[in-house]
């Protein structure tokens, strides 16, 4: 366990660092939040057009993580809303609750997959994420416009169109996967700016990721942080790891897809659960403790995973 969890250590050192310097206001003035945008909207979808547009979206492997990730997705969805139905959680909470559940951060699995198995590691991240962001996404926005009760079809359709539309990891990704589906392949200039572009992306990414914990959230409610907590980082990748088992995949291929079962939820749940009426204060909870426990759960699930998966 120690190899792995000292090879993931600088990535969540970078989450701490980042909150040091938010809390000491270092450097000062919105620049945490026009961070936040730059990784969002320039630096992140840089990394997924480039790494999509050469990812191995034609082999077999995509069907496999399809199964997996997606199957793993809608179940722990529905357990998810299952227990929030179970318990009487309030709509406003349970949107919350469902997207604790059912979020991935990306920013930290492309992390650990380039930092623990290089070249290789981002390409099948980026063939995990070309398959997951987007229904994840669709996903979490019918959830939460349902839970609401938004008027009708009518409203839910023009939200997950604005969804899709905006969305610059939707777009980053479709536009990669066109490339390289089509076999027009990477664009001469544009894949070399996108690939100086997506450097900066990782270590920038954390920071924000580190930035934007409130520790002073995680008090907010014990029960909604527990049910999205073991659906995350419990239930998710033991779907993960039971797919992989039973369709025979082994090596880095299923260490990625154990890596994005492992990841707590995204930090972008809280603008998200904001933006459509939920509550965002559960949310940063939520975002809060899974980030902070997955520091010993993600590099024990590794351990275990490697114990198994790599011979």
């Amino acid at each position: 366990m120690w190899a792995i969890s000292l090879s993931v250590l600088p990535i969540f050192l970078l989450l701490v660092l980042g909150n040091l310097l938010r809390r000491n206001g270092f450097p000062g003035g919105d620049f945490w939040h026009y961070a936040d945008k730059m990784v969002y909207w320039v630096l992140f979808p840089a990394l997924l057009f480039y790494n999509t547009t050469t990812a191995p979206l034609k082999d077999e492997i995509l069907g496999t993580y399809a199964l997996a990730l997606l199957g793993a997705l809608l179940l722990t969805g529905l357990i998810a809303l299952a227990t929030v139905k179970l318990f009487g959680i309030t709509p406003r909470i349970g949107g919350a609750v469902f997207q604790g559940a059912a979020r991935h951060n990306t920013f930290i699995a492309f992390a650990v997959a380039d930092y623990l198995f290089g070249a290789e590691g981002l390409l099948l991240a980026a063939v995990a994420t070309a398959v997951l962001v987007p229904p994840t996404n669709l996903f979490c926005v019918s959830v939460l416009v349902g839970y609401q009760g938004r008027s009708g079809t009518i409203t839910l359709k023009r939200r997950l169109f604005q969804e899709i539309i905006r969305n610059p990891l939707l777009i980053a990704i479709a536009a990669g996967a066109f490339l390289n589906l089509t076999g027009i392949g990477p664009l001469p200039v544009i894949n070399n700016f996108a690939g100086l572009l997506a450097k900066a992306a990782l270590p920038f990414a954390l920071l924000c990721v580190g930035a934007g914990l409130r520790i002073k959230a995680i008090h907010t409610g014990a029960l909604y942080v527990v049910i999205s907590t073991v659906c995350k980082l419990a239930i998710f990748p033991l779907i993960i790891a039971g797919t992989a088992v039973l369709v025979g995949l082994d090596g880095i291929p299923a260490m990625i897809l154990i890596i994005y079962g492992a990841i707590p939820t995204a930090s972008s749940g809280y603008a998200l659960a904001k933006l459509l009426g939920a509550d965002a204060e559960v949310m940063a909870g939520i975002i809060t403790v899974q980030t902070l426990i997955s520091m010993i759960t993600l590099p024990l699930t590794l351990t275990l995973a490697a114990a198994y998966f790599l011979h």
